[in-house]
């Protein structure tokens, strides 16, 4: 999409996707967070949790992918920054998580080849709960990038 698409209180709920054991094994082999809690059952037991927890930075990097799986993505130049970001529930292997999101704002920048838009996330997992909460902001291309 790119800027001028971007209407203020536009929304859209991406499909769901499931996180799996291996993908969260390969991603803590990328990450190198290699902590007890993310690697096995019984050490996520010992601080509480029923099974191994999916990494905050994956959760994250689901979502994003989820959202250029929408197409919402198919025109940004740069992430400008993340605000308001919480964790709110666990995340486990064998989890399907689902995005919403709604355009908070959007303004031209002095380039007229680009638009500042803010985005308002909420990722859920398959039983809706929410389990991440944030706001980003992007520059998109706009139509007249060519001119």
């Amino acid at each position: 999409m790119y800027f001028e698409e971007f209407e203020t209180g536009k929304k859209t709920v991406t499909p769901g996707r499931k996180v799996t054991a291996e993908e969260l094994d390969a991603f803590l082999d990328i990450t190198g967070l290699h902590l007890p809690m993310f690697l096995d059952d019984e050490s996520a037991q010992e601080i509480g949790h029923p099974r191994r927890l999916v990494t905050g930075p994956m959760i994250l990097a689901v979502a994003m992918g989820l959202v250029k799986a929408s197409g919402w993505f198919d025109q940004v130049v740069a992430v400008t920054e993340f605000t308001g970001m919480r964790f709110l529930k666990a995340v486990h292997p064998g989890d399907t998580l689902q995005a919403s999101i709604l355009v908070r704002d959007s303004r031209p920048t002095r380039d007229t080849r680009r638009g500042l838009v803010v985005l308002d996330y909420a990722v859920t997992n398959q039983r809706g709960d929410v389990v991440l909460q944030m706001q980003g902001t992007y520059l998109f291309r706009t139509r007249a990038r060519s001119l």
